[in-house]
């Protein structure tokens, strides 16, 4: 073998190494050890290894579950406070759909039916008093605060407890927490109780910026309809701020549907 062939290998063998180091730094396991303090001290630990975030990116699958069902490739991009973006791919890579948040808008483009539906994202959290911040936490398995301090409960046998808060309009959240302080569920319920929203976790890992959770499955329920979500990171493409600038724009020609029509479509039958 040439003196070139030997250099080249040497080379590419380094880039290797260079490349999945900078992966395998991007997150790490989780270190389960059981927290025996009381739940409000456990609290405050929570809420200190939530570290503050500009972007978020990470790429993944998504689907629904329901009337009809639908699976596809997922990019996912956020900037804080401003819009959340999942854009929906086949399996040549090739972009089908958009769902686009901003904190009063909900957009979802349609590109192979040519259609889109524009509301605000009450449709989809079954009208449940939620910011896109709110969203965003919901997304990244972290706790908020909405309206009134949150009530801590007792740590059980298990060495799980809860925190629950009660928002202005009367709607009540839960989270809650297994022995490891890791955030295993997130429960909304309407103040009449005729709509909830509920997220599980799994599959966590370590990261900078926090704990994330790579596993979610998320259930909008109201009287009229039920949608089952869920959305998986890959844990080595998750970033955090990183710089992103996405813009909505809906192509001409295309033709706007009601989104109580496309809940209806993905309606689940099994309650």
């Amino acid at each position: 073998m040439s003196r070139c062939c030997y250099i080249l290998l040497l080379l590419l063998s380094i880039v290797g190494l260079s490349t999945c180091r900078t992966a395998v730094e991007g997150y790490r396991a989780v270190q389960l050890v059981a927290d025996q303090r009381p739940a409000a001290q456990r609290v405050k630990s929570i809420a200190d290894r939530q570290v503050d975030w500009q972007t978020f990116s990470a790429k993944g699958r998504f689907a629904i579950a329901g009337g009809e069902e639908m699976s596809a490739s997922m990019q996912m991009r956020m900037v804080r406070d401003r819009y959340i973006l999942i854009s929906l791919r086949g399996g040549m890579g090739i972009e089908g759909g958009r769902i686009f948040i901003t904190p009063d808008s909900l957009y979802i483009i349609d590109k192979i039916n040519k259609c889109y539906v524009a509301d605000v994202p009450a449709v989809f959290t079954a009208g449940l008093p939620v910011s896109l911040g709110n969203l965003q936490d919901v997304l990244l398995c972290r706790t908020f605060a909405t309206g009134n301090e949150a009530r801590v409960g007792e740590v059980d046998e298990y060495g799980d407890f809860s925190t629950s808060i009660i928002a202005d309009d009367g709607a009540t959240f839960s989270f809650s927490f297994d022995c490891f302080n890791l955030l295993d569920a997130m429960v909304a319920v309407r103040s009449d109780g005729l709509a909830s929203c509920s997220t599980g976790y799994d599959d966590y890992i370590e990261t900078d910026f926090g704990i994330v959770a790579t596993s979610l499955s998320i259930i909008s329920r109201s009287r009229d309809y039920r949608i089952n979500m869920q959305a998986e990171y890959s844990p080595s493409s998750i970033m955090w701020n990183k710089q992103v600038d996405d813009k909505l724009s809906i192509p001409s020609g295309y033709s706007r549907i009601e989104a109580y029509a496309l809940l209806q479509q993905f309606n689940s039958k099994f309650y």
